[in-house]
């Protein structure tokens, strides 16, 4: 599990909710990311699930700036 801590940008409450399990299937990746990505500025999308959305024909959405 991510710790949810200082780190710049993170929306702890956001993360407290949405925990993604390590063993999470590529579809459950894509769709936490795709909302992380717009709510919580912590970190980018990692290259195998940006991959895993780009092979979808999704659009990835502008990272999110600051958090709480």
């Amino acid at each position: 599990m991510m710790p949810v801590g200082d780190a710049e940008g993170m929306n702890r409450e956001w993360h407290l909710a949405h925990v993604l399990g390590s063993k999470a299937p590529m579809d459950r990746r894509v769709e936490w990311h795709l909302e992380h990505v717009q709510v919580c500025g912590c970190a980018p999308i990692p290259p195998s699930v940006l991959a895993a959305i780009e092979r979808r024909g999704l659009d990835v959405p502008e990272r999110a700036r600051g958090g709480t």
